[in-house]
């Protein structure tokens, strides 16, 4: 794993480079447009013809700098800068005076009478390639007169678009679109580390495919949130050759109503798949002649009222519970969810309608909190139940939704999204490993069986949150290799968790 950033933290961590540890800033520009040339060389076996918007500030030096690099390896280049030369950067005007040494065609502001989308379609009429260096990840407001204009032809042009370091037009904290236009991109070339506004809001679908580049710059800050990757499959413990089923662990679902019984199935098969010994399905009594044909694996117990002994007795049975997929929110389930909160002694991960019912009495989830790990994994809707934040709100600021609620209440958010953040009372994990097909009926109840497992074999809370939300993602994302973004479905998920694991 490593971390993602925020706009501050990339700018602590770049200073901190520059003045402790004697890098020049010049040095550290000049990687970067290294970066960027090496992703076009690397992506183009021709020579395409270049057009460079740069900006007043020092991602426009990254571009003046790119624009050099490609001239004297022979790639036609264009580059114009916008903005008032009062304020272009020192860096930004020292690499235009080695780009005018080296003869790079650079369009001036002085220079264009009419700026317009019609003068940057005759400027850049032969360019195959735009790329976008106007503002990095200083921009604090929404892109104004020349440089929103420049974003429009760029998004309107059909030409392909690289980003240097973030799009421009957009938050690098929330990923949220500052004013009515940014710049759309193919590709991004980011620096040092991820910056969460690229896995964010609307930054992420505008980012395209988002590559971090290397340039010397090292966060040294173990506390800062981090972005999962295959590193997190380690915490997985193996099978030891004595195993049996009572040894790997045991997960109790209780999930399904009256007249629901797909969740309570995807939920427990996903447990299987993961690994777990034991899974036993407590659900309505109208469900298990359906699980005992679809399920053989697994154990089963029937409901048609609510008794709490009963429950005692299926709660004490297990290593990890799972509540809540397909529940509904009757009575019934309103008692067996009260019943686990005051007498479950073991993990408990509380998804879907287990959340809703939370929702309307978080002194259940605090009585259970304090005395069990819990993971609780609300979509944005469920968030807003549960922290009364609009839904729009939490979009662009969910790390800062899910670690206040995390620590307010001494559980695990799993806020699903695009891309799901993991707050712990201590800790931010982003994920980004699954892809649209996600967006898929009963993607929600597998991802709550595979980190019941996980509890269930002994990980900690926050360890098999994260590990569960990147398996999820990723067996996810190989099965739409095969079944097509749209024609992803929940069982397809469950099928690939084994490549994943």
């Amino acid at each position: 794993m490593k971390p993602i950033l925020s706009a501050a933290q990339m700018k602590e961590w770049d200073s901190k480079t520059i003045e402790q540890m004697g890098v020049p800033s010049l040095v550290l520009m000049e990687r970067a447009a290294l970066a960027v040339c090496n992703r076009i060389l690397h992506s183009y076996s021709d020579k395409p013809k270049i057009g460079i918007f740069a900006g007043p500030g020092n991602n426009g030096g990254d571009g003046i700098a790119i624009a050099r690099i490609l001239h004297t390896k022979g790639y036609p280049v264009k580059a114009i800068i916008l903005g008032d030369s009062k304020k272009f950067s020192p860096q930004l005007r020292q690499e235009l005076e080695i780009a005018g040494n080296y003869g790079v065609d650079i369009v001036y502001p002085w220079n264009v009478d009419d700026v317009s989308i019609k003068e940057f379609s005759r400027l850049f009429v032969d360019c195959d390639i735009l790329i976008d260096s106007m503002f990095g990840i200083g921009l604090t407001r929404g892109l104004e007169g020349d440089y929103a204009v420049a974003a429009e032809y760029i998004n309107q042009s059909g030409k392909t678009v690289i980003a240097v370091d973030i799009p421009s037009g957009y938050d690098t904290d929330s990923g949220k679109l500052l004013g009515t236009v940014g710049v759309k991109a193919d590709t991004t070339v980011t620096f040092a580390y991820m910056k969460k506004g690229l896995v964010l809001g609307d930054c992420k679908l505008a980012a395209g495919s988002v590559y971090v580049s290397d340039v010397g710059i090292y966060c040294k800050d173990d506390k800062v949130p981090q972005l999962l990757d295959d590193e997190i499959l380690s915490s997985i413990p193996k099978r030891e050759s004595t195993a049996n089923k009572g040894t790997c662990g045991k997960v109790l679902v209780i999930a399904g109503s009256e007249s629901i019984y797909g969740a309570c199935y995807l939920a427990a098969n996903a447990a299987l798949v993961t690994g777990s010994g034991l899974v036993k399905i407590y659900t309505h009594q109208n469900n298990i002649e359906s699980i005992q044909q679809a399920l053989p694996e697994t154990m089963y117990k029937g409901y048609t009222a609510f008794d709490e002994a009963e429950v005692l007795e299926q709660i004490s049975w297990a290593d990890a519970i799972v509540i809540g997929p397909g529940l509904g929110t009757s009575e019934v389930s309103a008692k067996i969810i009260k019943a686990v909160s005051e007498h479950a002694n073991v993990p408990v991960i509380v998804d879907a309608d287990g959340v809703n019912l939370l929702a309307k009495d978080l002194k259940q989830l605090d009585e259970l909190a304090a005395r069990v790990p819990v993971i609780l994994t609300p979509h944005l809707k469920e968030m807003e139940r549960l922290c009364n934040t609009p839904v729009n709100e939490i979009n662009y600021n969910m790390e800062n939704v899910a670690k206040e609620f995390a620590s307010k209440h001494n559980c695990v958010v799993v806020l699903k999204n695009h891309t799901t953040v993991i707050a712990t009372v201590n800790t931010i994990f982003y994920c980004n490993s699954g892809n649209e097909g996600l967006a898929t009926p009963g993607s929600g109840d597998v991802l709550a069986g595979i980190i019941g497992a996980l509890l269930g074999q002994g990980l900690a809370a926050d360890v098999a949150s994260s590990a569960g939300a990147y398996i999820h993602g990723k067996a996810g994302t190989i099965a739409t290799e095969a079944t097509g973004i749209k024609g992803l479905l929940a069982r397809d998920i469950i099928a690939n968790i084994n490549k994943v694991i």
